[in-house]
């Protein structure tokens, strides 16, 4: 029997490159094959789970996720497990997040059913919401909040300013994990959600344990997952932070399909025509 009974990869800078693209037929293949060994493919991203619907239509053999860092599992298309925000903090963070400098280039409110942004950003494009709306006040958001996302994607400050800021929000307010998410932005998540955890909680599930998973990420919101894993593997595009705390490191980046390839690798899986 093999030892790996688990996969789990993040998405963004991981399985897709950087122009948000897959090979959706090799991955298809590769997931149907695992799942003829028993073997669970398990999405597990700091995205939304409407926006993971919308990246794997084309792919309905992904039908497992850990959606917003942990704070949602998705199982044969049913929720497992859900974390939410207290509203109370929700209005905590709005308002501190004023004091930043700079100010970010985009807030974000993560609901059950859709992406909730703040209003001063109405003119900025979001083709990575499926579904979205704007609010002024809290007043307009009427679903339970996951996930707060800021983000610098235009001015681009140094990955060491923008850890430091999560690291401060974590610092200033205990309520809360804060964590860089790629691509210059933070996810604000409730205090205790991460991969990791939501990861032993559905493995636990699925009747494994952690070390019989292996996990692929590029950045420091899979660092709990890549660390709790059985093997844990960095992208080589990865940042500094994970690949310092990886097993491995693939041999091709993100934009090769190096995650496909060191499955492929892994478990001596036949390529896609």
């Amino acid at each position: 029997m093999e030892k790996w009974r688990f996969v789990a990869v993040d998405v963004d800078g991981t399985l897709l490159d950087d122009h948000d693209h897959y090979d959706i037929k090799r991955l298809n293949n590769d997931v149907q094959q695992l799942a003829a060994r028993g073997i669970h493919f398990i999405i597990a991203s700091g995205n939304s789970l409407d926006a993971l619907r919308a990246i794997f239509a084309a792919s309905p053999v992904v039908d497992t996720f850990v959606a917003e860092n942990g704070g949602r599992i998705i199982a044969n298309g049913d929720e497992q497990f859900s974390q939410v925000h207290e509203q109370s903090i929700i209005k905590r963070l709005l308002i501190w997040k004023d004091h930043l400098k700079p100010q970010p280039d985009l807030l974000s409110l993560s609901g059950a059913n859709q992406t909730f942004i703040a209003n001063r950003f109405r003119d900025v494009p979001v083709p990575y919401y499926p579904h979205h709306a704007y609010f002024k006040t809290l007043a307009d958001v009427g679903e339970p909040i996951f996930n707060l996302n800021l983000n610098w994607f235009k001015q681009r400050p140094p990955l060491l300013w923008i850890l430091q800021q999560a690291a401060q929000l974590s610092h200033d307010f205990p309520q809360v994990h804060a964590t860089y998410s790629g691509a210059y932005g933070i996810d604000v998540l409730p205090a205790g959600v991460n991969k990791a955890v939501s990861l032993a909680k559905l493995v636990a599930q699925l009747g494994g344990r952690m070390d019989e998973l292996v996990a692929f990420g590029d950045t420091a919101n899979d660092l709990e997952m890549i660390q709790a894993a059985g093997r844990g593997y960095a992208m080589k595009n990865a940042t500094p932070d994970l690949l310092a705390v990886a097993d491995r490191v693939t041999t091709h980046d993100n934009n090769h399909d190096g995650l496909l390839r060191a499955i492929e690798g892994l478990f001596n899986l036949s390529a896609s025509k």
